[in-house]
């Protein structure tokens, strides 16, 4: 792999794990409402729940992915040395 391969794709990963990130910040408050009320979140936002479980699996398997392909050897760049003219 070189290593513009290695950039783009954790790139892509962690443009992705940014948007999980806010899938699952966005059911805090809802989560936060449950939890001073005694209520079950999982019970009363079930839609909520169910993206906040999805987006937090997914975030889970993409860590795995970038401490993987962060532990890949790129590849050495090829020179392309000028050679002087006389």
């Amino acid at each position: 792999m070189k290593q513009f391969e290695k950039d783009e794709l954790l790139r892509k990963l962690n443009e992705k794990q940014l948007q999980l990130a806010s899938v699952m910040s966005q059911s805090d408050a809802h989560a936060s409402k449950c939890i001073k009320l005694g209520l079950n979140f999982s019970e009363t936002y079930p839609s909520d729940y169910q993206a906040y479980v999805k987006a937090r699996e997914e975030y889970n398997v993409n860590e795995e992915e970038i401490a993987r392909i962060e532990a890949i050897e790129v590849e050495p760049e090829e020179r392309h040395e000028e050679v002087e003219k006389d």
